[in-house]
């Protein structure tokens, strides 16, 4: 399972040229890509299908076609159904694995095999996708996919709440910043700048992500982090969002904050230096919950 994953977050068009280091062309590696090549063909040809073949060498036929649909944009959050298969029919993955039906993903945020099908899609279209490789020396790759949804940050942001917190009355700034204290102290100490509070704080994204456990098996998760901080007021030593939270509580107080990427961590995202896996992914719109123990 775990090469799956890694299956998913990888871009096609690198794993398409296989070269030495020295840059000169691998010969095996361009006689199984040529070996590939025909595979696919005569796939093609043997169940009939019309497909046209992308610049980037993939092949596609767009089954169910939408031309009113829209067209995802780069930051966008998608959501899809697919199914990967081999070209012998069995199944390599798909997007119900653990009772999941859609998987959600940031469209264009970082390399995702699914770039390429969505970049050639529209909302409620379905399509067949066919990949010589998509692993150094791998096999041939079906990918049969049907685009859901696609929603702008602040489209996804209000949906979320209206979701998660119909109970909840948010204020929104001029930032895009949403608000809502969820455990009032109206005698509690103002946060003003450079005042140093002690916080409890949960961060999670506004969709689950993939992600692979210790046995290496998928599972879903929005939580990146959950933890206590030491916050010195109007310091900027944390993304704005956070900072722009945090200043309108009051000691003892809870709350809940969601704010789009452009007041987070951006188009950069932010990734484990370890594992260089993304924490958070470029254009995330993200939630935390906030608790202000005690000011200094």
């Amino acid at each position: 399972m775990k090469k799956l994953f890694w299956l998913l977050t990888i871009g096609y068009a690198f794993l398409m040229t296989s070269c030495m280091s020295n840059g000169d062309p691998d010969p095996a590696a361009t006689e199984k890509l040529k070996q590939n090549e025909a595979a696919v063909k005569k796939y093609i040809t043997d169940n009939n299908l019309a497909v046209q073949q992308h610049s980037s060498g993939f092949y596609f036929q767009i089954n169910n076609s939408n031309p009113s649909g829209r067209v995802p944009v780069v930051g966008d959050l998608s959501s899809i159904n697919f199914v990967i298969k081999n070209l012998a029919g069995t199944i390599v993955d798909s997007s119900r694995v653990n009772q999941k039906i859609a998987y959600d993903y940031i469209f264009g945020a970082y390399n995702s095999v699914f770039n390429y099908p969505l970049s050639i899609m529209r909302v409620g279209d379905k399509g067949k996708f066919i990949f010589p490789q998509l692993q150094s020396n791998g096999d041939p790759v079906i990918i049969e996919i049907e685009l859901l949804n696609t929603l702008t940050e602040n489209e996804n942001i209000d949906k979320y709440i209206a979701t998660k917190y119909p109970q909840l009355s948010f204020t929104k700034t001029s930032t895009d910043l949403r608000f809502a204290i969820t455990s009032a102290n109206p005698s509690g100490e103002s946060l003003t700048s450079g005042k140093k509070v002690s916080l409890k704080y949960t961060g999670k994204l506004l969709f689950e992500m993939r992600k692979v456990d210790a046995n290496n098996k998928l599972y879903y998760d929005a939580q990146f982090d959950a933890n206590t901080m030491d916050f010195t007021v109007g310091a900027n030593l944390t993304i704005r969002g956070f900072e722009e939270g945090v200043a309108r509580m009051k000691v003892g107080e809870k709350a809940v904050f969601i704010f789009p990427s452009n007041i987070g961590y951006s188009s950069g995202g932010s990734v484990n230096q370890t594992t260089g896996v993304y924490v958070i992914p470029p254009y995330a719109s993200l939630q935390f919950e906030v608790e202000v123990v005690s000011v200094k």
